[in-house]
């Protein structure tokens, strides 16, 4: 089974969104497992959890720019149907109507220029630099806000039984 690229995408994060989960649970539950002492603060604790997450998020920024850079033509696949879609419904001249009248600063402009700034948008938003920064931040992101979940759950519930 072949998953088209966008579905791909999301399966990826959320398998991404998910391991990070793990490996904030298991951190957190091996540091009170471990511990003699069984006090430490919220950001001792967080730090904890957020070594891990990141150590992570590094390792699946570098898997992305490296599956999308050499291993993957889905970014060729998106670019393509992005502008192909643009040019095709931009043709209609109902739909070039739309489009000018959405977007009135591209008045006067011909079919032509109006496909090569769609282009240059769509090479510059779809790339693979912009999915590691965008995997990046998104990444990390995540692994902080679990983080901080994580330890305020098991502050409150779990270390008190």
């Amino acid at each position: 089974m072949k998953l088209d690229a966008e579905s791909a995408k999301n399966a990826g994060v959320l398998i991404n969104i998910l391991f990070i989960l793990l490996i904030i649970f298991l951190s957190i539950n091996a540091q009170y497992r471990g511990a003699k002492q069984k006090t430490s603060s919220f950001l001792e604790d967080f730090k904890v959890c957020m070594k891990p997450a990141l150590v992570y998020v590094l390792c699946s920024v570098v898997f992305i720019g490296v599956f999308y850079a050499w291993l993957s033509d889905d970014i060729v696949e998106l670019r393509n149907a992005h502008i192909n879609h643009f040019n095709e419904g931009i043709k209609d001249e109902n739909n070039l109507a739309n489009f000018l009248s959405q977007h009135p600063e591209e008045n006067g402009k011909s079919v032509e220029e109006l496909m090569q700034k769609n282009r240059d948008n769509v090479e510059r938003n779809i790339s693979v630099q912009t999915w590691v920064m965008g995997g990046s931040l998104a990444l990390t992101m995540v692994a902080a806000a679990y983080s901080l979940l994580a330890v305020f759950f098991w502050r409150s519930f779990v270390r008190k039984w």
